[in-house]
């Protein structure tokens, strides 16, 4: 009984002071005067064309995208690797576009409790910050500089969203309307694009640990099932599905951060040899750096293969694939996409490049009997 009545306190006590920050919230907005809807940056939106820096800090990283020679937009501290332009362009017109509905607190002290202490601000937890947005010209002049804080209604493709933001340096805040789901990671940023290779096309991948057996997952033709060439006496797959997943690791694959491979030590690094039916081969190397799998590839191609391809009409039967010039096209453009970059990849992929043999099974559960 204690315990619950404790509880029920504590409750209460947290219930009663959001209930004073709203009560106070709410004084402060009625004592102003009336307010109109009016743009949160006036003149912005006639200046877009201006921007050519874009500043992101949040309290767990920063992303700096700038613009490059040729008018697109790229990310200087991962080398200059392109960002999504449209994402770009999206978040600078919602910057532009945002509207001030209504005033909110002009208090400091209030900021945390709508997310919008500034990311640097050491007397704030980290769960009371917000996201500092800042546009700039080509001269670093900023443009316009806002922390955005808690969404208290996400937009949707019929209508604007609302949050809580300020400008920043100034303590009122505002209930802002518009696009305010602005990007707030570098893999919501950064051109993500590395290749098209359908799965169907994919014939067999050799994996070579940096210690330990290599093993080879491979498959007679696209319709066939990707088998292991080897498995232990009484042992079976951890995963069904696992040679299969492993072999298709480059098949439909992103991106969710990019380097300078030289930036990344690739020492004792896993290496995958995928190769083709067509005769694309793609090999990658595969390292486990400060908890994240960082990735390079080559691609060659291999005119044997695709001329046996061609006469066991595998191209005929299987549209995915492709014929020799443009399976060697192909390989020519990932070299040029892929060369001096180093790729951290999404979770599982990355995860299947970097599998020991002996990670791949386990001993079967003994059956159990019926009536057990």
């Amino acid at each position: 009984m204690k315990a619950r009545r404790l509880i029920f306190l504590f409750v209460l006590a947290g219930v009663l002071t959001l209930a004073a920050i709203a009560a106070v919230m709410m004084r402060e907005t009625a004592n102003l005067a009336p307010f109109s809807r009016q743009p949160l940056f006036p003149g912005l939106e006639q200046k877009i064309e201006q921007i050519a820096r874009i500043e992101l800090r949040t309290a767990t990283g920063d992303v700096n995208l700038a613009q490059d020679a040729k008018g697109g937009w790229m990310l200087p501290e991962r080398g200059g690797w392109p960002a999504n332009f449209d994402v770009v362009r999206k978040a600078v017109l919602g910057l532009a576009k945002l509207q001030a509905v209504d005033r909110r607190t002009a208090r400091p002290e209030n900021h945390a409790h709508l997310l919008l202490a500034a990311p640097d601000d050491p007397d704030a937890a980290e769960s009371g910050k917000g996201a500092l947005i800042r546009a700039l010209d080509a001269q670093g002049e900023v443009m316009a500089s806002l922390i955005i804080g808690r969404v208290q209604t996400p937009p949707s493709a019929t209508t604007p969203g609302t949050a809580f933001a300020r400008r920043e340096g100034e303590a009122q805040t505002y209930l802002v309307e518009g696009d305010v789901n602005f990007p707030l990671l570098v893999s919501d940023w950064i051109d993500r694009r590395l290749f098209d290779i359908h799965e169907d096309r994919i014939r067999s991948v050799k994996i070579t640990p940096p210690s330990g057996p290599a093993y080879e997952i491979a498959r007679a033709t696209p319709q066939d099932p990707f088998t292991i060439d080897r498995i232990p006496k009484g042992m079976e797959f951890i995963l069904p599905d696992l040679p299969a997943n492993i072999a298709k690791t480059v098949a439909l694959l992103p991106l969710e951060d990019a380097l300078p491979d030289d930036k990344v030590d690739f020492t004792g690094a896993y290496r995958a040899e995928h190769k083709m039916f067509d005769g694309l081969a793609l090999t990658s190397y595969t390292v486990l750096r400060d908890k994240s799998r960082w990735t390079k590839f080559t691609a060659a191609f291999d005119a044997a293969q695709a001329e046996a391809a061609e006469k066991a009409k595998l191209l005929e039967a299987n549209p995915k694939l492709l014929n020799a010039d443009a399976a060697q096209k192909q390989a020519d453009e990932i070299n040029a996409r892929t060369k001096g970059w180093a790729f951290k990849l999404p979770g599982m992929k990355a995860s299947d490049l970097t599998r020991d043999y002996e990670s791949l099974f386990r001993t079967p559960e003994p059956e159990k009997k019926s009536g057990e």
